[in-house]
């Protein structure tokens, strides 16, 4: 009888372990549920990002070849600007020539 009690007591103490057990695996399993959304959501946000990175590096090279024109523009105005200094310089010589 006594082996029947000690075992009857071995049984609950194995059933609880079990409903004890239970409970982990289920809160583990909670955990890891929530850790994956948020590992999607970084994953999510991350490609986001990128392609926000990729847009961005995609405007910058647009800004510089539009940058590199104008200053291309700019380097032949100033040309046309010296030219054209020049060119009244030596009108004003001639009008001086002239008036003499």
């Amino acid at each position: 009888k006594k082996m029947i009690l000690s075992n009857e007591d071995n049984i609950k103490t194995l059933e609880l372990d079990v409903r004890q057990m239970n409970s982990t695996i289920r809160k583990l399993d909670e955990t890891a549920l929530l850790q994956r959304k948020e590992y999607d959501q970084i994953i999510y946000e991350r490609d986001i990002l990128g392609t926000q990175l990729i847009r961005r590096n995609d405007e910058l090279a647009l800004l510089y070849e539009k940058v590199k024109i104008l200053q291309g523009i700019l380097r032949r105005g100033e040309l046309q600007y010296n030219s054209r200094l020049e060119d009244i310089r030596l009108l004003k010589l001639k009008i001086r020539d002239l008036q003499r």
